[in-house]
Formats: C-alpha cells, structure tokens, sequence
C-alpha cells in the first residue's frame, strides 16, 4: 500500500468514526476529500494542472498570454474578465487530459506547441474577489481539484488582507503554492527587492515561509522566461500531484481532529483526566448501591426463607401467623425480595446515580469546539443517561430475580408432615379436655407416669408433649431456613453487589469511552503523518 493509499484509508476510516459520533457535516468533508483524491489519481498521464488565481486586475490573463506569447485569455478593460475557467495545454496531451479538464469543469482549451511546457495544464481562473459570486463559488469549487496554484498579485493588491486570509487556509499545500508579482514595471528598480521582500514577510504571516515568489512584468515580458522555466522544471509531475493529495488527506484529518477537540500539542490527551473520570464513576456506583440496597435485599431473602419455611413446615401457630402476616401486607413489605429489588426507586433519587456522571459529560463535551458540541453530547450518552441508567438497573433486578426465590429443601415437607401428625395430637388432647369438661370429669382418664412428675393425665402429656415437639421442631426448622437463607441472601447479594459498577459505568460512560476511542483513532492515524 502507498503512502497516498494509507493516508487515504485512514481518513476514510476516521470519516465513519466522526459520522457516528453524528458529525456529517464534518464526515462528508472528509469523505468528499478520499473520493476527490481517488478521482484525481485515476485520471491516465504525469501531466499536473497549475491555475493562475488572484485578485481583480492583477494580470492573470496578461500573465498567461505572456507565458503563451499570444492573446490566450482575453484582457479586457472591463472588470472581471475571466468568467470561465481557461485552459492553455500542449496539443500532444490534449486527448490525455480531456477527461481530467472535464472533471475540472474546464470548457475552454487552448493548446500549444511548447514542448518544455508540456507536463503542466495552466489554467486561467476567475477572479477569487470578484464582485459576482458565481465567479467566487467556481473558484473555491475548483480550487481543491486542483494540483498547484501560482497566486498572481501586483505592487497595489500584494498586501490585500482578504488575500492573506485566503492563503492562511492554504497553509498545508505551501509546497505546491507559486506566487506572481506582477507589474513590476510600474516600480521602480530600487524598490522592486523591497516589494518582494515584503511580499515574503506577508506570506510568512500567513504561515508560507520560504515562498517561491516570480517577479515580472507581462507587459514588458521581464521575468517571464524565468517563470516558464520554473514551471518547466517543475520536477516529478506525479510525485506534485501526489503530495498534494497527501496534504489534503492530511488537511482533513486535522480537521476532524480539531473538530473532536485534539490538542496538536497533545493529541493523546483525553477530554478530561482519567483520575476525574474514575472519580464520577465510583460516585455513580455508590448511588447505585444505595438504592439498590444489596444489604437489605439480603436480609428480605433471609426473612423469605423463613417465611417459606413456615408456610411449608411450621407448626399450626406458624402458619396461621403467616397467614395474616400475608393477609395484612407485611410479608410483601419484609419478606419479597423479588419486589424489593424491583422497588428499588422508592428508596432513593435516580439523581444520585445520574448526576455525577451528567457532569462528567457536560464537561467532556465542553472540551471541544462549540459546533460540535450537541452533536458529541448526544454521542456521549447525556441526552438519554437518566433512561439509560434507569433501564441498567431494572436490567440487574431482573437478572437478579431466579435467584431470588428460595428453595424448598426435601427436608420442609417431612417437617410440614410431622408437624401436621403433631398438631393432630394437640388438637386431640384439646378435644379431649373439652370431653372432660363436658362430661363434668366422670370420665375415667389414663395416665402416664413421667419422671420426677409422677402420674399425668394421658391429654395433659399428650398436649404438652405436642406443644413441646413442634416448638422443637419449629426451632430446628428456624435454625435451618435461617442458616439457608443468610447464605442465598449473602450469595445474591455480593452477586448484585459485584454487578453494579460493571453496569452502571457501561450504562453512564460508554458513550465517553466511544468518543474517547475515536479520537485516539484519529490522533494514531495523524501521528503517521
């Protein structure tokens, strides 16, 4: 791959980054400048086009026609002359650059026989101040298609600063920049070098150091034979044109760089500081965890154990106070971590997870130009950041919601038959007392004998001896649902835990980080420069 090749790869690729960061208008420059560049190195021969450009009255057509030494271009006295486009070109090569002038929009051809001046096209344009437009918008059109440019000036319009402001956009194609003083013979001999020298000083201020600058008159013909040997000499037609595009390759990516805020000086550095980044994060994922409440999700699955537990294995009295507890709400209040988890906006402002991450962004956007900045905004993420967070943290409730639900081990049911067997002989031994107390006691009643006791009534033990075995029971099973459910309580909660910052940063920087790698992108690719 070429060096044009690569450049242009690069910018291509840059161009789609840029445009999915939502700067069109910025990507279509960009992507305009690979196609005009793959456009022009299509085009067969090793011959460049020069254009003559200027202002109003400066000679371009005088200085063409002097070049040519015939009337190519008219001169009139009226102002502007130029309306179109003319173009002087050897009439060997006119059928191998008809397809380039035609991309150009060069209607007019005028061809010549000059064979040191055959590798070169001059083109006379219209004038870039010119009171119509039109003239203005063909010249700024033309100007990017074209290989190199001699800026035609005089000792009266040199120092025009319209000019000079002009030129300063012109900076990275110095290389390929000519610049004619005409009329020199309008000047005396001993002020010439200091118009020149002057002219040098202007264009180092316009970032043009070292300029070729011709001095001639196309009226007297002084100086032109130099120039048309300069032209001549031009070395590697090719190498011109592809340096040319290299810079404007080059041109555009700096632009894109520019418009995303990369520092020339430090095209590394981030739109704000890696320590403030992570500081905004943790803030975000500590609002997250307060809100989220890991630490009383675990403690609603461990009262949902117990409550379970009840309800499959409790003793009588268990389950008629887990009836109510559910009857009256209070269970769903402590005992649902499903809900509790799905509830996590009544326990906090979204603010505190939003907030310190909308800061964040607002200043990273800050950090580039203006016009970019709603379209990098939006890029960023903060538009939408409040839906976005929202969206991630009911996403880890209902991750979070299968494990939610404890299990039932083998061992509850057993427990739930014996403690129905055991409430059979409590209920029993109650009825039998009802009996005896119906009966007025005239009922024979067996006896047991217990230790230290003695003698008891066969209902007395059986009652007691029931109340006793299920509060035993009851206790083991407490011990166990309890046990079960601070484990799967700890598990889900460390689990929620551990998923939260991993989400919440995705959810709030991900734009940021987005950004921030296609602006690395774009510094690599300007560092090969």
């Amino acid at each position: 791959m070429t060096t044009l090749d690569a450049r242009l790869v690069a910018l291509a690729s840059a161009a789609e980054l840029v445009r999915a960061l939502g700067l069109s208008e910025e990507a279509d420059a960009a992507a305009e400048t690979v196609g005009r560049a793959r456009e022009r190195i299509g085009f067969a021969g090793d011959a460049y086009v020069l254009a003559l450009a200027g202002g109003t009255g400066v000679g371009k057509s005088s200085v063409l026609n002097a070049l040519a030494g015939r009337t190519v271009s008219a001169v009139r006295a009226v102002r502007p002359t130029t309306d179109q486009p003319i173009a002087w070109v050897a009439d060997e090569r006119r059928d191998e650059l008809a397809p380039l002038l035609a991309w150009l929009g060069v209607g007019h051809v005028a061809g010549h026989a000059d064979p040191t001046l055959s590798r070169v096209a001059i083109l006379d344009l219209p004038d870039v101040d010119s009171v119509r437009t039109e003239h203005r918008a063909l010249v700024d059109e033309l100007l990017p298609r074209i290989d190199a440019i001699a800026w035609v000036v005089d000792p009266e319009k040199y120092d025009d600063e319209r000019l000079h402001a002009y030129l300063r956009s012109l900076r990275p194609h110095a290389d390929r920049l000519r610049f004619v003083l005409n009329k020199i013979d309008r000047v005396g001999a001993r002020d010439r070098l200091a118009l020149e020298a002057d002219l040098a000083h202007r264009l180092a201020e316009a970032g043009i150091d070292a300029a070729r600058i011709h001095v001639l008159s196309a009226a007297t013909g002084d100086g032109v034979d130099e120039l048309r040997a300069a032209l001549a000499a031009e070395a590697g037609a090719k190498a011109l044109v592809t340096a040319k595009l290299i810079a404007d390759a080059d041109a555009a990516l700096e632009r894109l760089g520019e418009a995303l805020g990369i520092d020339p000086a430090d095209p590394t550095a981030p739109l704000v500081p890696a320590e403030r980044v992570a500081a905004a994060g943790r803030e975000s994922v500590d609002g997250a965890l307060v809100v989220i409440d890991p630490g009383g999700l675990a403690r609603q699955v461990q009262a949902a154990a117990l409550a379970r537990a009840r309800q499959s294995a409790g003793s009588l009295l268990g389950r008629v106070v887990s009836l109510i507890g559910w009857m009256t709400g209070q269970r769903r209040r402590s005992a649902d971590p499903v809900g509790y988890l799905r509830d996590w906006r009544r326990r906090g402002s979204l603010g505190r997870v939003v907030n310190p991450v909308r800061v964040l962004l607002v200043e990273a956007a800050t950090a580039v130009p203006p016009p970019s900045r709603p379209a990098v905004l939006r890029s960023l993420g903060a538009n939408d950041l409040e839906t976005t967070v929202a969206r991630t943290l009911d996403g880890i409730a209902r991750d979070a919601g299968p494990e939610l639900r404890v299990p039932r081990p083998w061992i509850w049911p057993v427990a739930g038959v014996l403690q129905l067997v055991i409430g059979a002989v409590f209920l029993l031994a109650v009825a039998w007392y009802v009996t005896l107390f119906v009966a007025g006691g005239g009922v024979p009643v067996a006896t047991v004998e217990a230790p230290v006791l003695g003698p008891l009534p066969l209902p007395l033990a059986m009652l007691a001896g029931s109340v006793a075995v299920s509060a035993i029971l009851g206790w083991l099973l407490g011990l166990h649902a309890g046990w079960l459910g601070r484990r799967r309580g700890r598990r889900v909660a460390d689990r929620v835990r551990s998923a939260i910052p991993a989400a919440v940063e995705e959810a709030g920087l991900r734009g940021l980080r987005r950004v921030e790698a296609a602006r690395d992108a774009i510094a690599g690719a300007r560092s090969t420069q």
